[in-house]
């Protein structure tokens, strides 16, 4: 087994044994979209295009907040209780340790998000009795679009929490969190042509994602050990 993996797993085994963490995840991916799924509906008025629109939009900020949630036990969790001394000395790269971190918060994030627009989907169809589960740019947005997201919210919060200290996380971390969701909301303005979903919209999500994927491994690249260890409390 590959050392990427052998760190990706091991932090979704911590995540999963994270109850907070978990509780608070599960709450928000469930009542975020049960509370938004009247507002859908009426906006709506029954088009299928319209409703998995609105759902796609809904569910990447669910998915880029369920990264920052489980980035702080993944990140700095080992910063206050100072375990990440001995993971510093383990024979792996900074860069392959913070992919594996990662991958390893992005993995329960992605899962929340699923289990949001899962409960988004069934609550709308009960509403309206309209379904979109078998929307075709739905399902590319759950698979290809919303992935990319979270895996840039989390690489990029996970290197500010790896490279600052405490204090500088803790508004970091917020204005990380609200820039990634401000971003969506403007480029699903500027750019929608209507309430539908759309191919273009698509793209362009994807292409964001991707550029913010490819910063956060150039920002991860330039975090130091020695750095790391200076902002140890």
């Amino acid at each position: 087994m590959s050392t990427l993996a052998v760190i990706a797993r091991r932090e979704i085994r911590l995540a999963l044994r994270n109850r907070s963490a978990l509780i608070t995840a599960l709450i928000f991916s469930v009542w975020f979209p049960v509370m938004s799924a009247l507002s859908i509906a009426v906006g709506a008025g029954g088009d299928t295009a319209a409703v998995a629109g609105a759902i796609a939009a809904i569910t990447l900020p669910v998915g880029v907040f369920m990264g920052y949630i489980f980035c702080a036990d993944a990140f700095l969790r080992e910063k206050r209780d100072g375990t990440i001394e001995t993971l510093l000395c383990a024979p792996v790269s900074l860069r392959r340790l913070w992919e594996g971190k990662a991958i390893g918060v992005a993995v329960p994030a992605y899962v929340m998000m699923l289990l949001s627009a899962a409960v988004s989907v069934a609550a709308i169809a009960g509403l309206t009795g309209v379904s979109v589960a078998a929307e075709p740019l739905l399902l590319l947005h759950f698979v290809a679009v919303v992935p990319v997201w979270i895996g840039a919210s989390a690489g990029l919060i996970g290197a500010a929490q790896l490279a600052l200290g405490m204090r500088e996380n803790q508004i970091l971390g917020f204005a990380l969190i609200f820039g990634f969701i401000f971003l969506i909301g403007g480029l699903q303005t500027v750019i929608s042509g209507g309430p539908g979903i759309s191919a273009t919209m698509e793209a362009v999500l994807a292409a964001v994602g991707l550029a913010l994927l490819a910063l956060a491994r150039v920002i991860a690249g330039k975090v130091t050990k020695e750095r790391i260890i200076r902002t140890i409390p």
